[in-house]
């Protein structure tokens, strides 16, 4: 049984340990390693020419795309795209038999992935795969410009969208939510009940009454006793979770796997 050398490149650490772990339960699989952003993806391409990438789409420095395209495809690992935003065309995607993961994923989905990337890398067939998805992946987001997952708000009596998944927490203040982004907050009308259902709860995380964590933007977590969590966010924020949210935040890490 031939071995394949794979590397995992995401920003998030929940993501690469998650990754990491399901891996590590295939005999075949050998990590030879982990990165944090685009740089770090193409280097260790480079340096390690691993058979298997595990590749975040939306990191810093280089999305998993540019990652892609920058590489001369004689140098292309197979890719598998592993991402929490489901605004790209997985269906499409899944019956085109090239490879998408959408978090969070169950370990049945996952390995589903890693068989049939297995697969093709020992037919040699990757390169055509991952051209054909870089073509569904610009072909999807040409014919949907319009983003599901965005809210408007007012910024000095002007109508401004906001991506959801660009803010990093909400917070409740008094009749509004405050959004917070990586350089801009904004204000909304809204409940932190409504809003909490209007989420993308694969990466929203309701901690407390009065704050919803997207942890995309998490660093860290650590569990405080008296059923309380404190959360790092990646801007060094921190904040402590309610003791009535210890069932649910389990409950997402659970399935999550982290």
């Amino acid at each position: 049984m031939k071995s394949i050398r794979a590397i995992i490149v995401d920003d998030e650490f929940l993501g690469r340990g998650r990754i990491k772990k399901l891996l590590l339960e295939n005999d075949q699989i050998q990590i030879v390693g982990e990165g944090k952003n685009g740089d770090d993806a193409i280097n260790l391409i480079r340096d390690y020419k691993p058979d298997l990438a595990f590749l975040d789409i939306e990191m810093p420095l280089k999305s998993g795309l540019q990652v892609v395209r920058q590489l001369p495809e004689k140098d292309r690992p197979f890719i598998v795209f592993v991402t929490a935003h489901d605004r790209f065309a997985i269906k499409a995607f899944d019956v085109n038999a090239t490879d998408f993961v959408l978090k969070p994923f169950d370990d049945a989905r996952f390995n589903k992935a890693l068989n049939q990337a297995v697969h093709q890398i020992e037919l040699h067939q990757q390169g055509r795969l991952n051209d054909r998805l870089l073509q569904l992946m610009d072909d999807y987001k040409s014919e949907n410009l319009a983003q599901p997952f965005v809210i408007n708000v007012k910024v000095r009596g002007v109508d401004k969208r906001v991506n959801l998944y660009d803010v990093h927490y909400i917070e409740a203040d008094g009749n509004y939510l405050r959004l917070q982004l990586e350089n801009e907050r904004f204000l909304v009308r809204n409940t932190m009940h409504q809003m909490n259902d209007e989420l993308d709860h694969s990466c929203f995380l309701r901690i407390h009454r009065s704050v919803i964590l997207n942890t995309n933007y998490l660093q860290g977590k650590s569990y405080k006793g008296n059923n309380e969590f404190q959360f790092k966010m990646r801007n060094g924020e921190t904040f402590v979770s309610g003791r009535s949210f210890k069932e649910s935040i389990d409950a997402y890490f659970e399935e999550i796997g982290a």
